[in-house]
């Protein structure tokens, strides 16, 4: 059996807390020799949608065969299933919660396999090490999912609402996904989707502001708003010199609309 290129963590652990380190132990006792890295673990405490930002931003660039266990679980040791789910020849780890909600709008080839009635016991507060790490340890030694558990419809997996962003007429409903270290905010229009915008934009909701058309940062001015494709794949709003989400007062979560002239897809 052929073993992972990697195992990729994602989590809202934080690392204060032997959690982190508690993981990634029972990952290379159960997965000798199969590389461990970090997606994050600074996922902001709970926060599902940051959590399947992070997911969707990273999958592309992690090798074909990667195993990712993403853990950010409100819902621990409740009725929620434990799922594996294949996208993109990669294999996500972790409870049907939502988080996979923004990854599914770009995967291809998605497969669901709902591993609840297979999981061994475990505490009930602690899945990431005693369920989903054990998981992932046998699917990167080459274990076959099929093998724990069965198939559903990918239809079936929790989908958050709102994440996606929508066009009406020549205005974009969005929301903030994150706020990176820069203060850039990252809004839900995939640049797949609406990067094609041109002309004259504007941010409306929740405050009216003139936006620049940047393909870099340094197209933005000293205090100027700008607009971009950023290279997690989604439009985000930036500010030269400064922070976008302190200037424009936004925080993950919150509801924007942007007005983008026609030309947009």
């Amino acid at each position: 059996m052929q073993t992972a290129p990697l195992i990729a963590l994602l989590t809202d652990f934080g690392l204060a807390d032997p959690y982190v380190g508690q993981m990634k132990s029972v990952l290379l006792s159960a997965a000798p020799g199969v590389p461990v890295v970090d997606i994050s673990h600074g996922v902001a405490m709970g926060d599902v949608v940051q959590a399947s930002f992070f997911l969707a931003a990273t999958l592309p660039w992690l090798p074909p065969g990667a195993v990712v266990v993403a853990v950010v679980d409100p819902g621990v040791g409740t009725s929620r299933r434990a799922v594996v789910v294949e996208l993109d020849s990669r294999l996500v780890v972790g409870p049907d919660n939502g988080l996979l909600t923004l990854p599914l709008a770009r995967g291809q080839g998605v497969r669901a396999y709902d591993v609840t009635p297979r999981v061994a016991p475990a505490s009930a507060t602690f899945h990431g090490r005693d369920v989903f790490a054990p998981l992932a340890a046998r699917l990167a030694m080459g274990e076959s999912v099929s093998a724990l558990g069965y198939v559903f419809s990918p239809d079936e997996l929790i989908v958050l609402p709102g994440l996606t962003a929508t066009r009406q007429g020549d205005v974009v409903v969005a929301r903030v996904l994150s706020v990176d270290g820069f203060g850039n905010v990252m809004t839900s229009c995939d640049d797949a989707a609406f990067g094609g915008w041109w002309g004259r934009a504007a941010l409306v909701v929740p405050v009216s502001r003139e936006l620049v058309r940047a393909v870099t940062y340094a197209d933005i001015g000293s205090g100027e708003v700008g607009l971009l494709a950023g290279s997690q794949g989604y439009l985000e709003l930036a500010v030269g010199g400064g922070s976008a989400a302190a200037v424009l007062g936004l925080s993950r979560g919150d509801r924007l609309e942007l007005f983008l002239p026609s030309g947009v897809a």
